[in-house]
C-alpha cells in the first residue's frame, strides 16, 4: 500500500500547530488515495510517559503509525548533519509517495537535501488538493496535486503525484488547528538512529528567537512601524496562531520561511511592496484592510501605525466580549 510520511516538529517539548496540520492533511489525502500515514518523530532522550503523551496527540491528529527515533544526536536543532541520514533511511525503507514537512524553517533545512538523497522532487510552501477524475463507467480516480507559486508569482507550478515516477518532498503552508481525525493511540515503532557523519556535533550556544512564532503562524497582520507599546498591546489581543509583523521586520529570516494562510495588511503598511510579503501558498488570502496615505515623515508614519494597532486591538476586545456574552 502507498504511504505518506509526515514529519513532526517539537518546540519546547510540544508538537507545533503546523505539524498537526501536516498530519491532518496527510490523513485527508490518504483517505482519498488509499494510503497509510506514517508520522516521523525524531527526538532526544525522552521518558516513556512523555513519549506516550506525544504519540497519543500524533495519533489523534490522524496518523496510522508512528515512527520514533530517540538519540542524543537528535537532541538539538533539526539539521541535515544530525537528522539527514535517518530521514533518508526512513524514505528508502517506506518508499513514500509524499514526504511532508510542516511550515517553518525545518522543511527549508531538511527538505532539499532529503530530496537529493532519494531522487525526489521538492516543493516548498505548497498546497495539497485531491481531485476526482471521472472515468465512467469505471470508478472515479483520485488525483493528488501539489501546487505552489512560481518565484515571480506570475503563475503556479503543479505536480500530479500520481504521474511522477519518483516521490515528492514538500513543505506545506500553515493551516488551521485540526480537530481529532484519528484513533486515540496508534502503533509506535522505534527506529534506530544510524551513525551520523559528525557524531560530535553539538550546540555550543543558543539564544531566544523573538521571531520564532512568525514562521509558524497561520495568520499574519502586517503593519507600519509603530511604537513598542502599541505593538505589545495588540500582540496581547491576537488569537493563538496569529502574529504581528511591522515593515521594519520585513527582512527578518523568519519572514522568508513563513507561509501563512491569511495575510492582513493594515493601512499604515499599504505602501509595502508585495515582494516583501512572506511566501504565500496557493489558496492563501491577502486582505488589505482599508486604505492609507503615505506619511510625510517617520513620526507621522509611527502615529498612523499606532492608530491602526489600537483600532484593531479594540475591535478584537469587542469581538471577544460579544462572544462571551452570547
Amino acid at each position: 500500500m502507498a504511504s505518506i510520511v509526515a514529519y513532526i516538529e517539537l518546540r519546547e517539548g510540544a508538537i507545533t500547530r503546523p505539524s498537526r496540520f501536516v498530519v491532518a492533511e496527510a490523513r485527508r489525502v490518504a483517505d482519498s488515495a488509499g494510503a497509510t500515514v506514517f508520522a516521523l518523530l525524531m527526538v532526544g532522550p525522552l521518558a516513556q510517559m512523555e513519549m506516550d503523551k506525544l504519540a497519543s496527540e500524533i495519533s489523534a491528529a490522524g496518523a496510522d503509525r508512528i515512527l520514533c527515533s530517540s538519540a542524543d544526536t537528535l537532541d538539538g536543532p533539526a539539521l541535515d548533519v544530525t537528522h539527514g541520514a535517518l530521514l533518508a533511511q526512513v524514505a528508502e525503507h517506506l518508499r513514500p509517495l509524499l514526504f511532508l514537512f510542516p511550515a517553518g524553517d525545518t522543511g527549508a533545512h531538511l527538505g532539499p537535501p532529503l530530496s537529493v538523497r532519494i531522487g525526489a522532487a521538492f516543493m516548498a510552501n505548497a498546497s495539497l488538493a485531491v481531485h476526482a477524475e471521472d472515468r465512467a463507467p469505471d470508478p472515479a480516480s483520485q488525483r493528488v496535486l501539489l501546487s505552489r507559486w512560481r518565484s515571480a508569482r506570475d503563475g503556479q507550478r503543479r505536480i500530479d503525484v500520481g504521474d511522477l515516477e519518483r516521490p515528492v518532498v514538500a513543505s506545506l503552508a500553515a493551516g488551521p488547528f485540526p480537530p481529532p481525525a484519528g484513533e486515540p493511540y496508534a502503533e509506535v515503532e522505534m527506529v534506530p538512529c544510524p551513525d551520523v557523519k559528525f557524531p560530535d556535533a553539538r550546540v555550543v550556544d543558543s539564544e531566544v528567537d523573538t521571531a520564532a512564532d512568525v514562521e509558524l503562524c497561520r495568520a499574519m497582520v502586517w503593519s507600519g512601524n509603530s511604537t513598542g507599546a502599541a505593538s505589545a498591546a495588540l500582540r496581547a489581543e491576537l488569537p493563538t496562531g496569529t502574529c504581528l509583523v511591522t515593515t521594519d521586520e520585513a527582512g527578518a529570516p523568519a519572514i522568508r520561511v513563513a507561509a501563512p494562510r491569511d495575510l492582513f495588511v493594515l493601512p499604515s503598511a499599504s505602501s509595502t511592496p508585495a515582494k516583501s510579503y512572506p511566501p504565500m501558498a496557493p489558496g492563501s488570502v491577502v486582505t488589505r484592510v482599508g486604505s492609507g496615505t503615505r506619511a510625510a515623515n517617520s513620526e507621522e508614519a509611527s502615529a498612523a501605525a499606532d492608530a491602526d494597532l489600537a483600532e484593531l486591538a479594540a475591535a478584537l476586545r469587542r469581538a471577544r466580549a460579544q462572544e462571551a456574552a452570547s
